[in-house]
């Protein structure tokens, strides 16, 4: 009995020096195989890359089919301008994230949703922006978006029956306006342009020449009392140069009284 216990101890407290070596080759010898193929890898990205690219191409993974849905106003020419330099690269390599911020820079897009879809095609949404109104601006006009955003290569002339808008900040304001202007859409039919006074309130000119005052509490209420009594008197027919409402429960006209020259007869 005693030998045995010593026989079993001796056996514990003996490292296995072969299987711990053995164990430590292993790890050496993988560590060093990795770290040479990261590095011949990284020296040979764009050779594996191509090569990659051009074994895919074989397999029948070219991009050959790129369709465009939700486009209404944006230049055809621009967007086949954005594509075509992904047609016949690997649907693999093609960087769905750059064509996205490419159709982005087209002032008619508002957001773009590029997919792909194997083996062939990539399939592109567009989300085009709403123009609004034209906005005033030193050098003309210029057509915005519900937001305010100005859309840069558009045809400012096929959107004359938009209203004119003008003062600071308006812009960024007019939507919830027009909004608002829309609610009482037989006062809306005559409006020409709307202007923003002090970035407070706003006063409404119509195609007549007429000029409403709206009042910086309260608009709606405002717009709503005018239409109302339009409905009655078709007050906005007659010949004035505005109508104040800018004073609660109150209604302040201005006839339109002609400038005589000098020596004229009154």
């Amino acid at each position: 009995m005693r030998r045995l216990i010593s026989k079993w101890t001796q056996r514990q407290d003996t490292p296995d020096t072969g299987r711990i070596s053995w164990k430590s080759y292993v790890s050496f010898f993988a560590a060093t195989f990795l770290t040479f193929c990261a590095g011949a890898l990284y020296l040979k990205a764009d050779q594996v890359k191509t090569e990659l690219t051009a074994f895919s191409i074989q397999q029948g993974f070219s991009l050959k089919s790129i369709e465009v849905t939700g486009r209404n106003h944006t230049d055809a020419d621009a967007i086949r301008s954005v594509l075509s330099d992904w047609r016949e690269t690997s649907i693999f390599t093609a960087d769905l994230q750059a064509i996205r911020s490419q159709l982005l820079s087209l002032g008619w897009v508002k957001d773009a949703v590029v997919s792909r879809y194997l083996p062939d095609r990539l399939v592109v949404t567009l989300y085009e922006r709403q123009p609004v109104a034209l906005l005033q601006t030193p050098s003309g006009h210029q057509l915005i978006d519900t937001d305010g955003v100005p859309i840069t290569g558009a045809d400012v002339s096929a959107f004359a029956h938009l209203v004119v808008v003008s003062g600071d900040g308006a812009a960024q304001r007019v939507a919830a306006l027009l909004g608002m202007l829309e609610s009482e859409p037989e006062l809306f039919t005559d409006v020409w342009a709307v202007q923003l006074i002090s970035e407070r309130r706003w006063d409404i000119h119509m195609r007549s020449g007429l000029t409403i005052k709206l009042p910086e509490e309260d608009p709606v209420l405002a717009w709503s009392r005018l239409a109302k009594l339009e409905q009655d008197t078709a007050i906005t027919a007659r010949d004035l140069a505005s109508i104040d409402l800018r004073v609660p429960g109150q209604l302040i006209v201005k006839p339109n009284i002609p400038i005589r020259g000098k020596g004229s007869k009154t």
